[in-house]
């Protein structure tokens, strides 16, 4: 797959990746607005609930920091790089990026790992 074809993140995402067809995983940190915290919630429910039903997700959960309520996590974890970008073009996911960044202070960053598993 060329890199026109992917997500625009995925295409980001894959710069980093050694090799694409493996698995890896993603924390994305998103600061949200005070006093917006129950509303970014609401939006990502419909996300969370599709996004674990898809074929290549291992994982994908919102967490939010306790000692600070505006920090929030989402843990990704994907089969391949192809899995990713077909979740990018979801419809629901496409909704959740467009309801929730307005609601962030700033872009969320992306910081993206390599699975080493014990063989």
């Amino acid at each position: 797959m060329s890199s026109s074809e992917l997500h625009p993140l995925a295409d980001e995402v894959s710069q980093h990746l050694s090799d694409p067809t493996k698995t890896f995983m993603m924390l994305v940190y998103c600061e949200v607005q005070s006093g917006k915290e129950d509303e970014f919630k609401a939006a990502f429910h419909p996300a969370l609930k599709a996004t674990v039903e898809e074929a290549g997700n291992f994982t994908y959960r919102l967490i939010q920091q306790a000692d600070i309520p505006t920090a929030f996590i989402v843990i990704e974890h994907w089969q391949d790089l192809q899995s990713l970008d077909d979740h990018l073009k979801q419809p629901y996911l496409e909704k959740l990026l467009s309801d929730s960044e307005p609601l962030l202070t700033k872009a969320p960053r992306v910081d993206v790992f390599h699975e080493y598993v014990a063989l």
